[in-house]
């Protein structure tokens, strides 16, 4: 949800950490393009190491985990938003979102448009959209937060999941399926969504549940955010997950459950135009990518 308030005055984001998908050479050199930028209007800037390779700019390197700063720009799509907030430390800075991704639902700017937004963020003209996380736990430890969604799957291939879904300790369904996805608010537009999930306005304070082709008939679920989810495996042994795409574990015989909550940190997006359903019509729904 988005602050009530414009947060204003120079002196914002002093330090900026940009990050910029790696796979993709016109995304390298475009950041680097920003990095100048940035530089130019007097921020200390550090790049992730991939992207200060490329740069040549080595001494400015810095991991993703150890990018304590006041701003982070990606330069991708939402895979490397998702990326992102793994592994930064908490509480997260706010992100600007450069869209050079397939779709970037979770981007605010194009690239033509990205010096301006660098301006205005600069100037403390923009807004703040705030996204819960999740929190999951497997085993005694607690795994990364997640922006978008939990996902559980069998780990042998055409292998049908048996599972057992808790909430707060009470058990409200067992199913057999492909898998499962526990999403937040921001995750009902991702795996959720083309699971069949519903979306979830960005107000709407709530998990989704969302089996993936169930053998019976079980419709996915949306349940307070406030809630604890358990998914117990049942069969077979072992099991994945899938924190947000990136980040992978193990279920197993001696961690056969995985506890899923709200988060107490949240991903902070950077806002400059329009609003979340400006971004799920153009991006999402109707247009093909294209924004009304």
């Amino acid at each position: 949800m988005k602050d009530a308030t414009l947060e204003r005055g120079i002196g914002l984001f002093n330090h900026v950490g940009v990050v910029a998908r790696p796979d993709r050479r016109e995304a390298l050199e475009f950041a680097v393009k920003l990095v100048k930028h940035l530089e130019d209007r007097g921020c200390g800037v550090f790049l992730e190491p991939k992207l200060a390779q490329h740069a040549n700019r080595l001494r400015d390197a810095l991991s993703l985990e150890e990018m304590k700063v006041d701003l982070i720009v990606t330069v991708g799509g939402d895979g490397t938003i998702l990326r992102t907030c793994l592994m930064i430390p908490k509480p997260e800075p706010p992100i600007l979102a450069v869209n050079m991704g397939v779709r970037g639902f979770l981007t605010e700017v194009a690239p033509k448009d990205a010096l301006e937004a660098l301006d205005r963020c600069l100037e403390g003209r923009f807004e703040v959209e705030r996204c819960m996380k999740l929190a999951s736990f497997m085993g005694g430890v607690r795994l990364p937060d997640a922006l978008n969604e939990v996902f559980i799957t069998s780990r042998a291939l055409a292998k049908t999941m048996y599972a057992r879904v808790r909430k707060n300790g009470e058990t409200i369904a067992k199913f057999r399926s492909d898998g499962v996805v526990v999403a937040s608010q921001a995750g009902s537009t991702g795996y959720s969504l083309s699971a069949g999930g519903p979306i979830l306005d960005p107000d709407v304070d709530a998990i989704v549940l969302t089996p993936i082709c169930p053998l019976s008939v079980f419709h996915p679920m949306v349940f307070p955010g406030k809630s604890t989810i358990s998914v117990e495996l049942i069969k077979p042994k072992s099991a994945a997950v899938v924190i947000d795409g990136h980040y992978q574990t193990e279920m197993e015989p001696k961690k056969p459950r995985i506890t899923v909550t709200k988060s107490e940190h949240e991903t902070s997006f950077i806002r400059l135009k329009g609003d979340f359903y400006r971004r799920l019509k153009g991006r999402l729904l109707f247009s093909g990518g294209r924004e009304l």
